[in-house]
């Protein structure tokens, strides 16, 4: 559920009113503040509590689509290996096979990993990209999830001529055209959720790659209404009026809308660069078009892959997308209810003033969605004080260096933890701008009380949404972060 709508209906704590009237101090999180964790190597191809896996080809159409995969691959000089790890692209195929990932049909269409695979290196694909291309760049994802980045490529002198010689360019651009060299991006919401679609949906992440990356470039959605609002036309409302996502079918029977999100039209540049001129450590093909399309839908279509800049109602930060932004394509991603928990009390001045709940309920939150098989994707924030950076005594009352001052934002997935003998918590994360392709460790008592907002399935943490929302915004309310 996007609850800012919920609570304008009710109690009024959380409207859009005030959502649009504060957006003044709302937080974008967008790059990667720098602190010390654990790097780990963590395999976890099943789902603790998943059933019936299937590892075997046992019908005609899946041992016909599976050996066209192996034939495309066997046949690709240039894709046989994946140029991230120089691991064989077939070997990865019998891999996803074994773990169960390729027969999966978890997807808004039913689809399996297999079926969406098939189409991509049988179907024609966008650009006249290469088949075995973006199939290899799917396999990889699906992999090691880990792998999948938000860091921007360079962008070739020849290349930036081409871009300033289009006579529809922004402005913005051919004043200064050094905004087309992002060197820190404003992605990690939506690399966040193509990792976590490769993690936890596979079938529905190959489902993305393979529309995305065809000729009509966009991506297919059938939702309940329910999971955005329990008012059908509230929840007509949050897709058409608020993220300009006009259904293109509406089911008053089911309640269901049928709606495509597309990717920013400057996506199609930034993919045919990376297609010609992608190194290790950039975003590959797939990751322009997703996280393209993400951001794209989350900033009410305001966004501009060539400047990874935004406009939109909701967030007045150029750079990255909001909390309520954020909830918004989680509920599409998961189809369901879903709610943000904001934490972090934080003021006009982007100061960090206290917490709405204590450590042990945002623990419980974290841990219990972690036991269903679902990740946790965080907003965290770094202070003055908890960057580690060093403060002279004179700075400590200037509103721009006091202690409490928040100075970054980032994004970050929460996938798994362990408890050692003495009940002591760590997560494993996975973070999009790092640049490792591995997951890495962080004690939770270093990382809970960084944490601004989670999002969640409702029923994990709808019996503590009021009190803890009251405790951060009072009884009023507003989106201060």
């Amino acid at each position: 559920m996007i609850e800012t709508l919920r609570y304008q209906q009710t109690a009024n704590k959380i409207g859009l009113n005030n959502a649009i009237q504060n957006k003044n101090n709302e937080s974008a999180f967008s790059t990667a503040p720098s602190f010390g964790g654990k790097i780990i190597n963590f395999q976890s191809p099943f789902s603790k509590n998943e059933i019936g896996i299937n590892t075997k080809l046992t019908t005609q159409k899946d041992i016909e689509m599976y050996n066209a995969l192996t034939k495309v691959l066997s046949t690709s000089d240039a894709e046989q290996l994946s140029p991230l790890d120089n691991v064989s692209r077939l070997k990865k195929l019998d891999a996803l096979l074994k773990n169960g990932t390729l027969l999966k049909n978890k997807s808004n269409d039913g689809s399996t990993t297999l079926e969406n695979l098939y189409k991509i290196a049988q179907e024609q694909r966008t650009l006249n990209l290469d088949n075995a291309k973006i199939l290899g760049q799917t396999i990889d994802a699906l992999y090691k999830p880990e792998t999948i980045t938000q860091v921007f490529g360079d962008i070739p002198a020849e290349e930036k001529a081409k871009i300033l010689q289009d006579p529809e360019l922004d402005p913005r651009i051919r004043q200064n055209p050094s905004l087309l060299d992002v060197t820190s991006s404003g992605t990690c919401v939506s690399a966040s959720f193509e990792s976590h679609l490769a993690r936890r949906h596979p079938a529905e992440f190959a489902r993305w790659a393979q529309e995305i990356t065809s000729p009509k470039e966009s991506i297919s959605f059938t939702i309940n209404a329910s999971a955005f609002n329990p008012s059908y036309l509230e929840a007509y409302n949050i897709l058409k009026n608020m993220f300009e996502i006009k259904p293109e079918k509406i089911d008053f029977g089911s309640k269901n809308f049928d709606f495509t999100l597309t990717p920013d039209k400057n996506a199609r540049t930034r993919a045919q660069i990376q297609n010609k001129h992608w190194d290790k450590g950039e975003r590959n093909i797939l990751d322009v078009f997703m996280q393209s399309t993400l951001m794209h839908s989350g900033s009410e279509q305001t966004y501009n892959s060539l400047i990874d800049k935004r406009e939109g109602k909701f967030n007045s930060n150029p750079e990255g997308l909001g909390e309520f932004e954020k909830i918004f394509l989680e509920t599409i991603i998961e189809n369901e209810e879903r709610l943000s928990m904001v934490y972090q009390k934080v003021d006009a001045n982007q100061n960090l003033v206290g917490w709405g709940c204590d450590f042990a309920t945002i623990q419980k939150h974290i841990i219990d969605t972690l036991n269903m098989d679902d990740d946790v994707i965080v907003g965290y924030v770094l202070t003055n004080e908890t960057s580690g950076d060093t403060m002279l005594p004179d700075y400590v009352n200037t509103p721009d260096n006091a202690p409490n001052k928040i100075i970054n934002g980032h994004e970050i997935t929460i996938v798994d933890y362990k408890q050692d003998k003495n009940g002591k918590i760590t997560f494993i994360c996975n973070d999009t701008d790092d640049g490792l392709d591995e997951l890495i460790e962080y004690p939770a008592d270093y990382l809970i009380p960084k944490i601004h907002h989670a999002g969640y399935a409702a029923k994990i943490v709808e019996a503590d949404y009021d009190r803890i929302t009251n405790a951060v915004y009072g009884d009023i309310g507003t989106i201060a972060a």
